[in-house]
Formats: C-alpha cells, structure tokens, sequence
C-alpha cells in the first residue's frame, strides 16, 4: 500500500482528528488555520479531501439540511482505518527522518 503523504495532506488528516466528529470543511479552516498560524485556502481543502477519499484515507457522509445553511448540508469527514495507518507511517517516516537532527525532541 502507498502511504506517501504530501503535507497538505498529513495536516488535513490531522485536522479532522483534531475535530471529529465535527469534522467538516469550515472546522477543518478553522483548526488548520488555528494551529497553523496562517489561512489555507477553502478550494486546497477541499481538493485535497477529494484526493484523500479517493484513496481510501478519508470517507464523507452528509448531514442534515439546516435552515441557516440555506437548506444545505454539511458534509462530514472521518478518516478511515486505511488513512490511519498512512497516517501513522507518513508521520513515522518523519520522525525517522529528523531523528538526531538539531530538530530531534523539539516541540513548537
């Protein structure tokens, strides 16, 4: 199985961790922009969540229509078991990498 992960990706999926089970394109905004200290474009998001439930890391399902919404629905994002585990070893393989580097243990 392929678990390469560009970044985009690693923290939109960390995102939507971060957020479940509100996991939706705004509250993915919200939190990468959050802890990111920067705004990531709505139209990279949802790209890349497209991208991602084409691979099987991520699936969608939609919620209720709501009036405030216009009568339109949320749709929600979970990562699947197949993302976690490309998750996991994407993050692994960073971790690898910076390990005894001047980097290594540090905390942001």
């Amino acid at each position: 199985m392929d678990t390469t992960l560009k970044q985009t990706e690693q923290v939109v999926m960390l995102a939507i961790l971060r957020k479940q089970p509100d996991a939706y394109g705004v509250s993915i905004y919200e939190e990468l922009e959050k802890r990111l200290n920067k705004a990531v474009p709505m139209a990279t998001i949802y790209a890349t969540l497209e991208t991602l439930e084409k691979k099987g890391f991520v699936k969608s399902k939609q919620g209720q229509a709501t009036a405030e919404r216009g009568g339109r629905a949320k749709m929600f994002f979970e990562i699947t078991g197949k993302g976690q585990m490309a998750l996991n070893a994407s993050l692994s393989a960073l971790d690898r990498l910076r390990a005894g580097t001047k980097l290594a243990g540090a905390m942001a």
